[in-house]
């Protein structure tokens, strides 16, 4: 079938021809498609920043913006969220997010927050904005904050495009994400020391906020991998007992301290494996353009919170009883574990590749969902390469082999071992780590 453009062109060269008789214009026209008029809109949206947001200390505030297409309370309700800006009431953000098939109408509901390192977030105010037909085309807003006690009290700068939906939007049931992927890189420099893999002594955790979990593996808990009962760890660790409470706060410690939020803390957006890649590789790749990424591998917990990881190292983690129940914050299931690789497939066109497992002693997530991983990752990134292998697979045996003998050499040229977290205690009257965001 033709479009208009094309038919216009068929016509005017029959016309030209001479050939333009009633016959062959019925036949043209018959040829034409007329898309459809959609009734939703796809919208891409920057949260700009803020205008003297409230204080949410003393006399400043660290504010970031927590976004939801709908009601917040609903676990399938879109979300997004900023990095957050340190010591400022006039944030710059910058951060987009692309919308598809919303309908008319539709309430984006922004949460202006103020980050505490201690202990929950403070709320500094509210303020919304209705999606639809009359945002179409590119606006900016300035949004009124409402606090909670009622008061208004600075700005949020937000910018919107709206078109009608089309293409395979049109298709969708239900409003959805194009992304791009949020994530956080947390700094540690004590689990730099101990890895000792660079001159700066940094170690990085990452968190990515992956779209389409509920999508792809429900919202029944029940349904997702649960603790592994036949594993003696992941018995210890989860046992009602006094053994088992301590060694869950002692992750959640371990959890809180790799993943807290800081002036170091970087946040950004990915949007394909390509610049996946570049967040994992790209430092590496400087020093080293030669070295195998094939042999750097990192552990990962995925969550409703989204996707938790670290490189793997054996120094490093040579003390935890269960690096996945750490990045997944002691949680009893996850979506899924296990550990992945990032590198560039010189036997597929040298495109970026992702190869994932369920190599997870503590959760033992199920072969059969792997599919789902798949998925997943295909979703979240366009152009990434996903091959996904159970734990019992001989090419994965082989890799991880490799990985060992490479990681042995490592701990080998240590010269200190003592435990990263030695200084904290797990007594579970401490305090909680603070709030994620």
């Amino acid at each position: 079938m033709l479009s208009l453009s094309s038919i216009q062109e068929k016509i005017s060269s029959l016309v030209h021809r001479h050939k333009n008789t009633a016959s062959e214009v019925v036949e043209a026209v018959q040829e034409v498609t007329i898309p459809t008029a959609s009734k939703n809109w796809d919208f891409s949206i920057t949260f700009v920043g803020g205008k003297d947001v409230p204080r949410g200390d003393i006399l400043s505030s660290d504010p970031f913006l927590e976004a939801y297409l709908g009601n917040p309370e609903d676990p399938l309700t879109l979300s997004f969220i900023t990095g957050v800006h340190w010591n400022t009431l006039n944030p710059v953000w910058d951060a987009k997010w692309e919308l598809l098939n919303v309908t008319d109408e539709t309430e984006l509901i922004l949460y202006i927050k103020d980050k505490d390192k201690m202990k929950e977030d403070t709320p500094l105010g509210k303020a919304v904005l209705i999606l639809g037909a009359k945002l179409e085309g590119s606006q900016e807003h300035e949004l009124d904050i409402v606090r909670p006690d009622g008061r208004t009290h600075g700005k949020v700068i937000v910018h919107t495009t709206g078109t009608r939906s089309y293409g395979k939007s049109t298709s969708l049931s239900k409003p959805t994400t194009a992304g791009p992927v949020r994530y956080s890189r947390h700094t540690s420099y004590a689990a730099g020391v101990l890895t000792a893999e660079n001159r700066k002594f940094e170690f990085y955790a990452y968190r990515l906020r992956l779209y389409h979990l509920y999508d792809i593996f429900g919202t029944d808990p029940s349904q997702y991998n649960g603790w592994n009962k036949g594993y003696a760890a992941a018995q210890k660790i989860f046992g009602d007992n006094y053994e088992g409470s301590q060694i869950r706060q002692a992750l959640h410690n371990q959890h809180g301290y790799l993943y807290r939020h800081g002036r170091t803390t970087q946040y950004n957006a990915v949007a394909n494996g390509t610049e996946l890649g570049a967040l994992l590789h790209g430092e590496r790749l400087k020093k080293d353009p030669e070295q195998d990424l094939k042999m750097v591998v990192f552990t990962y917990s995925i969550v409703p919170k989204g996707m938790y990881f670290s490189e793997t190292g054996a120094a490093f983690f040579q003390d935890f009883m269960s690096k996945h129940a750490m990045h997944a914050n002691r949680a009893t299931e996850v979506m899924f574990s296990g550990e992945f690789r990032v590198f560039r497939d010189e036997h597929h066109h040298d495109d970026w590749t992702l190869m994932i497992d369920n190599n997870s002693g503590t959760y033992s997530p199920r072969k059969e969902d792997l599919p789902k991983v798949k998925k997943l990752f295909e979703a979240n990134f366009p152009g990434l390469t996903v091959i996904t292998l159970d734990h019992e697979d001989p090419v994965l045996k082989d890799i991880r082999a490799e990985t060992k003998r490479i990681e042995a050499e490592t701990a080998a040229r240590q010269k200190q071992r003592f435990s990263l977290f030695s200084s904290m205690s797990s007594k579970s009257d401490e305090p909680s780590s603070p709030q994620e965001i």
